[in-house]
């Protein structure tokens, strides 16, 4: 039989391949940064006035980023009041007025292991080869509720439906090609095809708890059904009725082999653009991540289906034996946590993502920007809107200051830097708070990294998008 365990087991088995190769997302503060060949994985249309990029494994871009869109860590655990007032407190009541019907644990990746840039004629061509990774965990708010006990969910509660929760993680490698191209003076278009080779991947396909409630005698009814597929260094020993009793794990030059094996493919694409609609006025527009990975190494797809019947304690039992008693509650639990087993190839989407921008241009060196994002998971689109303030002195030098609402939350205060020539650096963040006051912030994510550019401000005739100059000797009548 699998236990709980197990299950923990395989997540934690997928959320070691997401972070054993680092971690990031990208970052919105990035899409406006001037100069900044990363620009390129939010929008494709990205064009450099630089001959040629070179990127180099993780040198070019070590990022982390990660989530909690219900609660922050204040809101849980903070001092008291009154006679309170000098310890510390776990507020149950608080975090269930900030918590949504859905909210989400994230974690995602793009760590670079190659990465160029060059101009042939009149377009902008990229490669890249990164290792991505998208890991969540999905909860109900409803769930917090149960810790006053089942007496709430009569009448109109009643029964408690519990669904759409449990993890999402993949991780993979992305082979892109990226083409930017001129088409007016006005319009610039970019499209980047990407062949993907996934590595690791749990997907929860349904997660129901149903709670029943007597409302005279308030026993309870438990129903469960779950379904996972699987994709895993580890095989599963099953009984003679489909169930799986264990999980053996690979081991050393296994587990290499089987990651090395090309049998979960997949393909996506990104499609950007941008438009200067007059001399100060530019607008935006990409999607990224259309596409999904087909999974056909070591997959599993695991089931679960049961019922429990609660109908209170042994008052006498408990009296003469409590362990007795919780004992032989665990242990029927874990018997109705039952999972059969069998091999299925599934697929997985891309979390795809739709950005539109805006910026208007007070000089030559500063512009004011909008965007709204809407990254789309769990079958719903998630909103997110930023304003930032960039400026680009010299070309060697510019920075951005960012604020934005995101995962539920207006605690999010970005900042960006890029300074050099050739040898480039730069640092990026969503959220700078989370370096002042971490206990009081959703989210914590930074980027930052050393860039190889050369032949930089030879290319303006074909670099419009980031030639301020230029445009004063384009006429927009």
């Amino acid at each position: 039989m699998i236990k709980i365990k197990h299950i923990l087991y395989i997540v934690i088995v997928n959320f070691f391949l997401v972070y054993a190769q680092n971690s990031s997302a990208q970052i919105s503060t990035l899409y406006f940064m001037d100069g900044l060949h990363q620009s390129v994985g939010l929008n494709p249309a990205y064009q450099s006035s630089c001959n040629t990029f070179i990127g180099l494994p993780a040198i070019s871009g070590v990022n982390l980023n990660a989530a909690h869109t219900g609660f922050s860590f204040q809101d849980l655990i903070h001092l008291g009041t009154g006679n309170l007032a000098d310890s510390l407190i776990i507020d149950i009541n608080n975090i269930k007025d900030k918590l949504g019907k859905n909210n989400y644990i994230i974690a995602e990746t793009d760590i670079p292991i190659l990465a160029l840039g060059f101009w042939s004629k009149n377009n902008y061509i990229t490669i890249n080869l990164t290792n991505k990774t998208k890991a969540r965990m999905a909860y109900p708010g409803d769930l917090i509720n149960l810790i006053d006990g089942n007496a709430n969910f009569i009448g109109d509660d009643n029964p408690l439906e519990i669904t759409d929760f449990g993890p999402d993680a993949i991780n993979y490698n992305e082979l892109s090609f990226g083409l930017s191209k001129k088409l007016t003076h006005r319009l610039f278009v970019g499209a980047r095809f990407k062949l993907l080779s996934g590595l690791g991947s749990i997907a929860s396909k349904k997660s129901n708890i149903t709670l029943v409630t007597d409302e005279d005698t308030y026993n309870m009814h438990l129903e469960t059904e779950f379904d996972y597929y699987v994709s895993a260094p580890v095989s599963f020993n099953v009984n003679d009725d489909g169930q799986v009793d264990d999980i053996d794990v690979f081991e050393g030059e296994d587990i290499i082999k089987d990651l090395l094996k090309v049998k979960n493919m997949g393909v996506g694409i990104d499609l950007g653009a941008t438009y200067q609609f007059s001399d100060n006025i530019k607008f935006y527009a990409s999607v990224t991540d259309l596409g999904f990975i087909r999974w056909g190494a070591n997959t599993a797809n695991l089931k679960q289906k049961a019922s429990y019947d609660f109908n209170g304690f042994n008052l006498d039992s408990i009296s003469t034996n409590p362990d007795y008693e919780f004992e032989a509650i665990a242990d029927t639990l874990q018997e109705l946590m039952k999972y059969t087993y069998s091999t299925s190839k599934y697929s997985t989407p891309l979390n795809s993502n739709v950005y539109l921008g805006a910026t208007y241009s007070v000089t030559d060196f500063l512009n004011f920007g909008f965007l709204s994002r809407t990254a789309f998971y769990d079958r719903k689109p998630h909103q997110s809107f930023m304003v930032s303030a960039n400026l680009r002195p010299a070309k060697w030098f510019s920075t951005t200051v960012s604020y934005s609402y995101a995962n539920r939350s207006f605690k999010n205060l970005g900042f960006g830097l890029t300074i050099g020539g050739p040898f480039q650096f730069y640092i990026l963040t969503d959220n700078l708070i989370a370096a002042i006051n971490p206990k009081n912030t959703r989210s914590v994510g930074f980027q930052l990294g050393f860039n190889l550019k050369f032949g930089c401000g030879k290319r303006d005739d074909y670099s419009i998008m980031n030639n301020k100059k230029l445009k004063k000797d384009i006429d927009f009548m």
